[in-house]
């Protein structure tokens, strides 16, 4: 107890200046091993309207919104933010696609030769003044080589497009979004520099404008308040008087958002949260750390909840059926996937909320293993379920039994290629749903460095929306699309440096991906129709080099 009291003293910016526990985290930081590590500046606020190393990308359920965390990674400043910009704006910005004339408005062209299909951007122009970039810009060769996209940046800083920014702690490592029961969400952001949860509320029916869109109580100053930072208080602890422990990494919650899960990636240990929504003001409350996990733990990915599960959720009386959520933990060089439950305070016999390790499986693909990232796909499932009529219990629990799909991207340890790792759970013929054990079956090659993996749709050639598997690769600069049914990678798409995050806005065949190394996000086509499908079709920011970057 008292080494890690220690141990989170350096990270308290109550005990330390913000400099010394910015020295510390950097000295923590495994990737200073890539890229230059400068001495923080302790005094320069941040630009808040400023793409700055972005790690995390977040979209409304709507698909209206997206939200951008920012880690100031090298730095330069003594804090990072989150940004919540109009998607829809921006969407009105992206380039339409034209096959002729008639698919553009009054007074303007489509940019192809006539009886040709490959010449021409086959983008709508001004017939008066065709300009494909539409005042952009055309970039160089050279700025493309960097930069992919054939037009310049559109200025993110653009009040119409930027609608909020709030400050945070640096070294912001994810972002994830769960909607309110009433109305509105909530975004979770883990801060490695003052070991912190972050949660920041998004008011219901906000509009542009309003000043309403981030609400963490900075009021009419720029940074969220401490009631916002979980584990900033040096006196909060979970029941049994556990504090949270230092290097917050990856964050996941359960599909209500009542149940958070943290990892930290030094310590071997997990920490729960429990979120109330009944009372929006307390905000997630530590309540369990998990710890003999050993290694070092990175991602955590939810097991989907069995419609049948979620029938048996009633808020008080027995269940008949034993199920409690799920997470999956992965590894930086371990081939160990546990399996933790959340046992809520019903299931719990202290009534205090849990987690519990209840299975281990191992990646026998691969001899080694650095799992960045994990999704998974219970579409089948559903589908199923769907089918059953209300209540049907008998019929969700043959649904249950459908296996999930599970897609893990592991990055090259000595020497062994990227891949992209494919398999399932296991069902079991029993009168319970499926035990959520994973089964690894193929592997993909993928280029170097795989980092995110998310789920998302396309739209194919017949403008029918496919499921697609879509991977970043840090070191590689792409975006790998992968097919899961012709089992094939369909497209690689070139990025500008070093892809983290990437978010799927699957109602408009859009993805965005945020550019780490040169601090901007980029939106990808993924309308099959078009000619520009998996290319980068627009650039939110103006991408700029970190210091000490010579090209």
């Amino acid at each position: 107890m008292l080494r890690e009291r220690l141990k989170k003293s350096f990270f308290s910016h109550r005990s330390f200046p913000r400099n010394v526990q910015r020295q510390v985290a950097l000295a923590a930081l495994a990737t200073c091993a890539s890229l230059s590590c400068y001495k923080p500046d302790d005094g320069r606020e941040p630009p808040l309207d400023r793409i700055y190393f972005p790690t995390g990308l977040a979209l409304s359920p709507d698909g209206d919104r997206l939200y951008v965390a920012n880690s100031d990674w090298d730095l330069q400043f003594n804090a990072g933010s989150v940004q919540a910009y109009d998607a829809a704006r921006l969407r009105e910005l992206l380039p339409r696609a034209c096959n002729g004339d008639a698919d553009c408005g009054a007074g303007e062209l489509c940019d192809v030769a006539p009886g040709e299909r490959t010449s021409g951007t086959r983008w709508c122009v001004d017939a008066s003044a065709p300009d494909v970039c539409r005042g952009l810009g055309v970039q160089s060769a050279g700025q493309r080589a960097l930069q992919p996209g054939l037009c310049g940046p559109v200025d993110n800083r653009n009040p119409e497009l930027l609608l909020a920014s709030v400050g945070i702690g640096a070294f912001a490592t994810d972002l994830i979004y769960r909607p309110s029961p009433a109305g509105g969400g909530r975004l979770l952001v883990p801060v490695r520099s003052d070991a912190t949860l972050h949660w920041i509320d998004v008011p219901a029916g906000t509009l542009p404008g309003s000043g309403a869109e981030l609400d963490c109580g900075q009021g009419s100053g720029r940074d969220c308040d401490e009631n916002h930072r979980r584990g900033d208080d040096r006196d909060e602890r979970t029941p049994d008087g556990v504090e949270l422990p230092i290097e917050p990494f990856a964050v996941a919650a359960s599909a209500d958002g009542q149940a958070i899960v943290v990892s930290h990636q030094t310590e071997g240990q997990i920490s729960l949260f429990i979120n109330d929504w009944q009372d929006p003001g307390a905000g997630p409350q530590l309540s369990y750390v998990l710890d003999g996990l050993g290694g070092r733990p990175l991602h955590v990915s939810p097991v989907p909840v069995p419609a049948l599960a979620q029938l048996d959720r009633a808020p008080d009386g027995p269940r008949a059926l034993n199920y409690q959520p799920g997470f999956w933990v992965t590894f930086r060089g371990a081939s160990a996937i546990p399996l933790l439950r959340y046992f809520d305070a019903i299931d719990s016999p202290s009534g205090q909320p849990f987690l519990s390790i209840v299975g281990l499986d191992r990646l026998f693909t691969t001899i080694t293993a650095d799992v960045r990232g994990m999704a998974s796909d219970d579409s089948e499932r559903r589908a199923c379920e769907a089918a059953c009529g209300s209540g049907d219990s008998a019929c969700l629990a043959e649904c249950a039994r459908v296996p999930v799909r599970v897609y893990l991207s592991n990055r090259s340890i000595e020497g062994e290629p990227g891949s992209l790792l494919i398999g399932s759970t296991t069902s079991t013929r029993i009168a319970d749903p499926a035990n959520d054990r994973l089964q690894i079956s193929d592997l993909v090659a993928v280029d170097e460095g795989p980092s995110r993996v998310v789920l998302g749709q396309i739209l194919d050639r017949d403008g029918q929306p496919r499921r697609r598997v879509f991977v970043t690769s840090f070191d590689a600069n792409t975006l790998s699309i992968y097919d899961p049914e012709a089992r094939v990678i369909e497209a690689r798409v070139p990025t500008g440096r070093g892809p983290t995050a990437v978010v799927v806005d699957d109602a408009r065949a859009l993805a965005y991906v945020a550019h780490f190394t040169d601090s901007y996000v980029g939106v990808v086509d993924l309308d099959a129709r078009r000619s520009s499908f998996g290319t980068l079709i627009l650039t939110l920011g103006y991408p700029t080099a970190p210091r000490g970057d010579e090209r």
